[in-house]
């Protein structure tokens, strides 16, 4: 237990150390890149700061887990105190169960950061910073609607039907600007109706106040025009679905995003761009503890000649710049469809996962 409590407090002691030194980086950039505009005041990019705080937070994280365990592991070379570690009975399979326990309270942290604190921050962008959307491109919007604002409507597809509409009116429960289109089972347009606002009732029901329809679309007649007022139709979507398709999904948190791509999933829509990033969120908490043993692997030479804080340093800067670069390039690709979404997110880490399973197993076949 004593040897336990001195390797995770030599642990803590440099993943603190990373995190502070890693973090007092990406700050001064980050407010010297912000006063040197002069479209936005300090005060605003002070605010800025503070909503990106904590995803500055996340991907520093996985980054100090690989540190912590590089130079906790180096002192210990050092000061011989590895050695005598090992040569007290406490197995390396302690050693890097030690480390990934450690290592896996930071997952945890790395989850609750991604998956709550993050969105909550970015949620109140437009309270401290107005339009902030404008005035920092960083805190855009993402989701159904921030995706389709360049066209102008909202496109959703539904059993037998699909729409699009201009925008929703949370307050009044309507949709504006509506185009429906109704198809039979050869996908052919059987109907089409068009009215300024759908509006749903108390009751749960959808009916247009005023509307024109076309119908016999998929007939060799000539189409008939049909006004009408009061129409009800019959819709499978509720006020809610329409909420979730209206928001910014950077600030659901975890499991409002679950529910919400899995919603946007049953209705048809292309969900990669979203799966990707739910996924980086677990992704991005599951790599803590990769890193965290792709480093420990140094235990397996506890000899003082081994160590070399120079080169260590050289390999973290190193693996974190072709890391990051990696990540962002897979994503990009699961985003725009190319790669899978889980793929895009754990390919990465699970090579690393292949890298450190051969490791441990070389090592273990060499001991017997």
């Amino acid at each position: 237990m004593i040897l336990k409590n001195l390797i995770l407090i030599e642990w803590f002691k440099a993943f603190v150390a990373s995190v502070f030194a890693l973090m007092l980086l990406i700050t001064v950039s980050n407010l010297v890149s912000g006063f040197l505009r002069d479209n936005v005041t300090a005060q605003e990019v002070f605010f800025n700061f503070l909503i990106e705080a904590p995803s500055f937070l996340a991907r520093v994280l996985p980054i100090s887990c690989l540190t912590a365990s590089l130079f906790s592991i180096n002192k210990l070379k050092n000061r011989n105190e590895l050695t005598a570690i090992f040569a007290s009975g406490f197995s390396r399979k302690q050693f890097f169960s030690t480390i990934a326990l450690a290592s896996f309270l930071i997952c945890l942290l790395q989850l609750l950061i991604t998956g709550f604190i993050d969105p909550y921050a970015r949620s109140r962008r437009h309270i401290l910073i107005p339009e902030s959307d404008r005035k920092f491109r960083n805190l855009e919007g993402q989701g159904l609607r921030a995706s389709t604002i360049g066209s102008g409507r909202i496109w959703y597809k539904s059993q037998n039907y699909f729409f699009s509409f201009s925008s929703f009116n949370k307050e009044r429960d309507e949709l504006l600007d509506v185009t429906l289109y109704f198809f039979g089972s050869d996908y052919k347009i059987t109907k089409r109706i068009k009215g300024g606002k759908l509006i749903n009732t108390p009751e749960g029901k959808w009916y247009f106040p005023t509307s024109t329809s076309y119908i016999n679309l998929d007939n060799q007649v000539f189409p008939e025009k049909v006004s009408e007022t009061n129409l009800e139709v019959d819709l499978d979507e509720n006020v809610d679905d329409f909420k979730r398709i209206e928001s910014d999904i950077t600030t659901l948190p975890l499991n409002g995003l679950v529910d919400y791509v899995s919603r946007l999933k049953r209705s048809g829509i292309n969900t990669d761009e979203y799966s990707v990033l739910l996924y980086d969120k677990f992704s991005a908490a599951f790599v803590c503890v990769v890193f965290a043993l792709l480093a420990s692997i140094a235990a397996y030479n506890p000899g003082r000649r081994s160590s070399n804080m120079g080169k260590n340093i050289a390999f973290v800067f190193t693996f974190t710049i072709i890391y990051w670069l990696t990540t962002s390039y897979t994503t990009e690709l699961g985003k725009s469809s190319k790669l899978s979404p889980l793929l895009a997110s754990f390919g990465v880490p699970f090579l690393f996962c292949c890298f450190i399973a051969y490791t441990f197993y070389s090592h273990r076949k060499l001991k017997t």
